[in-house]
Parts: structure tokens; sequence; C-alpha cells
């Protein structure tokens, strides 16, 4: 097999994750780049890989099929223009981009170039929830599951402590608990139950205005704490909570339909279950205590990419058409709040 070059672009914390998931991958060779070069030969000297002096370079080398985003969101729209017109597939962190305008036009520019192009909404490749998936297969279209029935509500929640890098509690530099952890159950809302088609913002705030970040104290901007109520086309209600002041991660969702529940978390210490009122699709009625194997689920996203590139062909999950749907959920979000 001859080698697939990737660069990959931004040598921070993400991009530890993203380079154990390629170097996972048979015939795949990582390319580190960073606007701040010492950063990418720092990364490069520790992982055993090459490195060039600016991101410019990845997109002019020929040999690189791809590119992976691991900056920030405001700097995305430049660099997946700069890989689409280099003629290179790319793989982008979440969210896609910083407004929904730009997106389309992304979109169009990747789709009339013929280039791949994949979001990272990794929880999509745990277990748990591709389990969920297939247990709400049919809710997108008709809000009913087979197995639990019409669905009556859901709620998701993710939560962490923040604090790791300044740009992400910075407005001006894409931070704040919406882009960097809403989006992820917004994706999974979608997944599960179709386009959303309303939202109503029930809390906005920054409740940690200064923050001890590298071991300095900052003042700070970005929201730090989300709930909002999203109604999907499929008729669907779902609760989101999101925010960057939990002590300790946590993260789970919870789906209740007319004829049974269904809970789960990617926390191996959280309860995953499946309820059912009656016998259906294979399960007895009465609880089912769900265990998954452990999954790194870099590995499963950034294989799905790689495959696509060299295929040709889409990605199964997490789509540029799926992008744009959280695109759409962002930017209803964002006008309420603004409106607020």
């Amino acid at each position: 097999m001859s080698s697939t070059r990737i660069g990959l672009i931004g040598c921070g914390k993400q991009a530890h994750k993203h380079i154990s998931g390629l170097s996972a991958i048979p015939g795949v060779e990582v390319v580190l780049a960073d606007s701040e070069p010492v950063l990418a030969r720092s990364l490069a000297e520790e992982k055993g890989l090459d490195w060039v002096s600016e991101p410019r370079r990845i997109a002019d080398d020929a040999s690189i099929r791809a590119i992976d985003i691991c900056t920030p969101t405001p700097s995305h729209a430049e660099l997946i223009r700069m890989a689409v017109e280099s003629g290179k597939d790319f793989f982008v962190e979440k969210p896609l981009c910083g407004s929904l305008g730009e997106a389309h036009e992304l979109y169009k520019l990747a789709t009339d170039a013929g280039r791949i192009g994949m979001v990272g909404y990794v929880y999509r490749f745990a277990p748990a929830f591709e389990f969920g998936r297939t247990i709400l297969e049919g809710v997108p279209a008709t809000g009913t599951s087979d197995v639990v029935g019409r669905i009556v509500t859901a709620s998701m929640r993710i939560g962490g402590r923040g604090s790791h890098q300044l740009w992400k509690h910075r407005k001006d530099t894409g931070g704040g608990a919406i882009s960097e952890m809403m989006v992820h159950m917004l994706d999974l809302a979608i997944w599960y139950f179709g386009p959303v088609r309303n939202v109503d913002i029930l809390a906005c705030d920054l409740l940690r205005p200064r923050r001890v970040i590298r071991g300095k104290e900052e003042a700070v901007d970005a929201e730090d704490y989300v709930v909002a109520r999203l109604k999907t086309a499929g008729g669907v209600d779902v609760l989101c909570q999101a925010d960057l002041v939990t002590p300790a991660f946590t993260q789970f969702i919870e789906v209740q339909g007319e004829a049974g529940s269904f809970m789960a978390s990617i926390q191996p210490d959280m309860p995953s279950f499946l309820y059912c009122c009656r016998d259906v699709g294979g399960y007895s009625a009465g609880k089912h205590e769900l265990h998954f194997e452990a999954a790194n689920y870099f590995e499963a996203e950034m294989a799905e990419f790689v495959e696509a590139v060299r295929s040709r062909k889409p990605p199964s999950r997490r789509t540029l058409q799926d992008s744009i749907l959280v695109m759409e959920a962002l930017e209803m979000m964002r006008n309420k709040i603004t409106d607020a």
C-alpha cells in the first residue's frame, strides 16, 4: 500500500488525539505545521514525525493528500479554503466555521471541487451512542422509535472545567461553552432526532469571569453555562445543557419514549441502559443494563476520514451536509441570545 500523507495544522492539545488516531492507520504519514513553528517542531520531535515551518508549505506539498485542521474556530474557513484550492481533502475540528453563511460558502467550494470534507464530532463514534442511533432509527422522520415508541422528551448534558487554553474562553477567538461543548450535543440531537426547527435559550451566562489559565489569572468574556430547548423537525423536545464550570467532566443523554427509555454516557462510571415496557425488537420487557467495550473514538473517526480520502466516497457519518445542520442550529441559538 502506498502511503497517504496527511498534513496536520495546529499543534495544540487536540493535535495529540488526532496524531494518535492517524498513527493507528496503516500507511498513513503525518506532517505537522503551526503558525508558531516552535510548536510544530517540538511536537514532531516528541512524536517522531516530520514538520514544516508554516501551514502554507502543507498546502504547497503535492505529496500531501489531505489536511487535518486542529486550530481555533476563527481560522477554520481560511484553512479550508487553502486546502480546497490546493486540491486537498480536509478534516476540521468542530464547529465547521464561524457562521452559517460561511458554512454554505465552504460547502459549495468543497462540493464544486469534488473534495472530501469532514468535521470532528467524535461522539458519533462512541459505541454507546452508535447503539442509541440503532434504537432510535426512524425517529428523525417520524418522531417514533420501533423500540421505545414515540419520543416524549430527551435530555443531553455535557460539562467540563475549562481553563486549559485562554482562547477557549474569549469571544473573539471563538471560545465559549456553545462552540466548545454544546455543539457536540447539537450534533447528537440532530443525528438522533433530525434537524432543529426552533431553539429557546433558557440560560446563557458567564459564571466565572476570571480564570486561572497556565498559572495566570485572566479576565474572560465567553459564556460558560448554556441551557437550550430544541424542537426538531420530527416534533421531539430536547433539553441541552453545556458548561465549562463542572469540576470533573460529565456527559450523558436520556431519552424517554412512550414505550421505553434509553440512557447512555461515554463515561464508564455512568449508567447506560435500555428499558422496554414490552417485548420488542429482540428485547424483553424490563431494564437492560448496557456495557460497551472501551474504544478509541479518534482512531475510528480518523479511519473513517482516511478511508473516504482513499476511496473518494463521502464518509458514512459526519458529512459536510450534517455540519450544515449543526451550523443552522447554532445560528438559531446565537440569534436568540442576541435578541434577548
